[in-house]
């Protein structure tokens, strides 16, 4: 039987590649594509791989960076930058301490090839960050505007957020060590931080910042909506409160709620926004109201049969549709379904049902959800397999696309 056409999907059927095994001893982590379509970074076994999934040559996968002798690899980020280059962010644990393991950092300047690939290191660091007020893995890469790079680093706090850049000439470096203090993002007094863990988030232009409260007890879901003040420098900006929304659970009367912390994720333009919340429900909000676009899933669901909604995200939205997707889970079923959502009418959806094993609670589900760079292709790991859809392009006139020509 043919395919029916989707309005979304070029196909539903989607390409697959062989990673590994699940008999393996070493999987992979951190799976991303930060370049071009096809080419994924990830590390395995220690060492920090790119791998072009749609070519055959024996050199596929390269090695970026080695494994290290004496560190074992926890984290990876490759992070495009200006001047067409690229940052490797990696976090790293000392072997041979069974009570403490601190961390140390890694961070190298690469150049972008002209086949977009990951070119050699023009500046590495690795060292610890001992000595000063933060761990390693408080550091957030932000997009910024007012350095050489286009990145610095935020460590969130209990009232603000401290910021810190790479430095670009060698009177900027201290003590041999690769960050340094460049501003800070503070908040009004309305700001709500119970938890280090609360979710923040900043739109991708910087410009709002959201917040929620993770109180055990709370009844509703609150969402702090907090705008960017106009009279910062370019140093140190703060974040003023505007309103809060509301949101009350879906509940299911014969349960009390399990209660998750929501997810979060901001649009490309920051205009709207996603929260997934307790049973699975997940909603749409247009940042300048307090009245949902779209809400998904609306019937509550067991807490006893359903995970949390997973890898919630917006596309680029820059050679397909904008799309909205998430990963849903049934405990009585077998299946991880990827919903693909047309995120401008929210009238179109795909629904992608992944085949699970048995045993899901070794092997844990689909692993990994992200676009590349230009929001035209989704990708999906489940147990060592890539699979991966391309979504339509736009058509000259529909009022949905918000890409570039």
């Amino acid at each position: 039987m043919d395919e029916l056409p989707s309005p979304l999907l070029k196909s539903r059927i989607p390409r697959k590649t062989s990673l590994f095994t699940r008999n393996e001893q070493s999987q992979i982590y951190n799976l991303h594509c930060p370049l071009r379509k096809g080419i994924i970074c990830y590390h395995q076994d220690g060492a920090i791989f790119e791998y072009n999934i749609h070519s055959s040559g024996k050199h596929e996968p390269r090695i970026i960076v080695p494994k290290h002798a004496s560190r074992e690899l926890e984290t990876i980020l490759f992070i495009p930058i200006k001047g067409n280059r690229i940052l490797l962010f990696a976090r790293y644990i000392k072997f041979g301490n069974t009570t403490f393991k601190p961390f140390t950092l890694h961070l190298s300047i690469h150049e972008i090839r002209s086949d977009y690939r990951v070119g050699p290191a023009l500046w590495s660091f690795n060292g610890s960050v001992d000595g000063h007020n933060f761990d390693i893995d408080d550091l957030v890469p932000i997009k910024s505007t007012e350095n050489a790079l286009g990145i610095t680093f935020g460590v969130q706090f209990d009232h603000h957020w401290e910021l810190f850049d790479i430095p670009t000439t060698d009177t900027d470096v201290s003590d041999n060590f690769p960050l340094i203090e460049s501003g800070r993002i503070d908040f009004d007094l309305k700001f709500k931080l119970k938890w280090r863990d609360d979710p923040v988030i900043l739109s991708p232009d910087g410009n709002i910042l959201l917040n929620t409260d993770v109180e055990s007890d709370r009844r509703n879901e609150t969402i702090d909506i907090h705008y960017l003040d106009s009279g910062g420098t370019n140093l140190n900006v703060n974040f003023s409160f505007v309103s809060r929304m509301s949101i009350p659970f879906p509940r299911d009367p014969r349960q009390y709620p399990n209660l998750q912390a929501p997810i979060l994720a901001f649009s490309a333009d920051g205009s709207k926004f996603s929260m997934a919340m307790a049973r699975s429900r997940v909603s749409v909000w247009d940042i300048r109201n307090k009245v949902p676009l779209k809400t998904f899933m609306e019937v509550p669901k067991s807490d006893y049969h359903t995970q949390p909604v997973k890898y919630l995200q917006f596309s680029s939205g820059k050679q397909g549709k904008e799309a909205l997707v998430f990963v849903e889970r049934d405990n009585l079923s077998s299946l991880d379904i990827i919903h693909v959502i047309d995120a401008t009418s929210f009238e179109t959806e795909e629904i992608l049902p992944l085949n699970l094993v048995e045993n899901t609670a070794e092997y844990g589900g689909v692993g990994v959800l992200f676009f590349d760079p230009s929001g035209g292709t989704l990708y999906a790991e489940l147990y060592g397999t890539l699979y991966e859809w391309d979504l339509r392009k736009n058509e000259p006139g529909h009022e949905w696309w918000i890409g570039e020509e």
